[in-house]
C-alpha cells in the first residue's frame, strides 16, 4: 500500500496551556526556534510523504500564515526562513477546518476527500512530537511494508496511567506485536498491557469508512480507538510499533511542554553549554 499522505490534527483548543493558547494554536508553540508542528512536518517530509493535510480549528489563519508557501516572505534575507521554506518545496499542504462531532476520529472524516482510495496515510496528533534518530513515520512505513498491517505507535507508560490512554492488547508470542484488541482508557484491571497508543498511526481508508459506521463512544465522542478495534474484529491486521532510537514527547500541558523543550535544548551544544552553569547552580541550591 502506497503511503504518501500525512494528516495532522491541529484543531484542539489547548486549554491546558492557557492563556498562551488564547487565539493561538498550541501546535505553534516554539521548540527553540521552530514551531512544534514543524517538527512533525519535517518528520513527514523526511519519511517521503508528498501531501500534508492540516486539520485546523475554526480559524485556520495562524497556520496558513506559517505554512502557506504562496504568502511566504521574500527569499534571501533570513537564512533560517529560506531553509524553512526549502523544506516545504514540492510538498502539497492542504488546510481544512474541523467540523463534526468531538473526538480524535473526526479529523480523518474531514481529511477523507484528499486521501486517494486504496492508499495508506500517516495520522499524527499535533501536540505529539517523536524525537528519534530515524523519522518515526518512516519506521511505521517500513513496519507496514514488512507486515502488510496497519501500524500504531506505542510506548510503555506507568500502570497507574493506563486509564489516560488507548491501550494496545498484544497477541501472545507475536514477534511483530500484532494486536488482538485495543481498549480506550481501561481501568488497571481491564488493561492487559501498559502499551499506550500515542499520536502516530499508519492507517488505511478502511478505518475512515469504519468511522462513518460506528456510533459515538465514550463522552459522546468519535474515537479512533473504536475504529481500530472494529477493524481488528473484522479481521484486519494491526501491529504495534515502539520508537526505535528515540521517544514520544508531548506539548499538551506546561510540564510536558517544558520537558520537550529541554530535550531539544540539551541536544544543541551551544545551548547546553550556556545552560549548564545555571542548571547546576539551581539544582545545588535545592539539595
Amino acid at each position: 500500500m502506497k503511503v504518501e499522505t500525512g494528516v495532522i490534527a491541529a484543531a484542539g483548543s489547548g486549554t491546558r496551556m492557557l492563556p498562551v493558547t488564547l487565539g493561538y494554536p498550541k501546535e505553534l508553540l516554539a521548540i527553540i526556534n521552530k514551531p512544534a508542528l514543524h517538527l512533525i512536518i519535517e518528520e513527514f517530509i523526511n519519511s517521503g510523504l508528498k501531501k500534508i493535510i492540516l486539520i485546523t480549528g475554526a480559524n485556520p489563519e495562524p497556520l496558513q500564515r506559517q505554512y502557506d508557501v504562496s504568502i511566504a516572505p521574500p527569499r534571501g534575507k533570513y537564512k533560517p526562513l529560506d531553509e524553512f521554506f526549502d523544506k516545504l518545496a514540492g510538498i502539497e499542504i492542504i488546510f481544512e477546518p474541523q467540523q463534526g462531532p468531538y473526538g480524535n476520529g473526526t479529523p480523518l472524516l474531514v481529511a477523507r476527500p484528499h486521501i486517494p482510495a486504496g492508499e495508506g496515510f500517516i495520522y499524527a496528533y499535533g501536540d505529539d512530537i517523536i524525537k528519534a534518530t530515524k523519522p518515526f513515520a518512516l519506521q511505521l512505513i517500513e513496519k507496514h511494508q514488512r507486515t502488510n498491517s496497519l501500524v500504531v505507535g506505542t510506548q510503555e507508560v506507568a500502570w497507574e496511567d493506563v486509564v489516560r490512554y488507548g491501550i494496545a492488547q498484544i497477541k501472545e508470542g507475536s514477534s511483530e506485536r500484532f494486536m488482538y484488541d485495543v481498549v480506550e482508557k481501561p481501568t488497571r484491571e481491564e488493561a492487559a498491557s501498559n502499551l499506550a497508543m500515542f499520536g502516530r498511526f499508519l492507517l488505511s481508508t478502511d478505518i475512515i469508512q469504519i468511522l462513518t459506521e460506528i456510533p459515538l463512544g465514550q463522552a459522546n465522542e468519535l474515537w479512533l480507538t473504536d475504529a481500530v478495534r472494529e477493524y481488528i474484529k473484522r479481521g484486519g491486521a494491526v501491529s504495534a510499533e515502539a520508537v526505535a532510537g528515540g521517544e514520544w514527547l508531548t506539548i499538551g500541558d506546561p510540564i510536558n511542554y517544558l520537558k520537550t523543550l529541554m530535550e531539544y535544548a540539551l541536544d544543541d551544544a551551544a545551548i547546553r553549554q550556556a545552560l549548564a552553569p545555571r542548571l547546576k547552580a539551581r539544582l545545588s541550591l535545592e539539595e
